[in-house]
């Protein structure tokens, strides 16, 4: 009786077929050799500005 699933013996050989066909379809793109976008001016400025606030908003509470 065959099993659906391969042995450790097969890995290898299923995973090289695998990287290979990944590889002539164009899907072996390395996603974390992506570099992530970079926040923009407005962002920072609004992050930074909603961080004084809540820290004024902080201190106005404890004192």
């Amino acid at each position: 009786m065959n099993s659906p699933t391969s042995t450790p013996s097969e890995a290898p050989g299923i995973d090289a077929q695998n990287r290979h066909i990944a590889q002539q379809a164009g899907l072996d793109l390395d996603l974390e050799s992506q570099v992530p976008p970079r926040y923009g001016a407005f962002t920072v400025t609004t992050l930074s500005v909603i961080l004084v606030l809540l820290f004024a908003a902080l201190i106005w509470i404890l004192i």
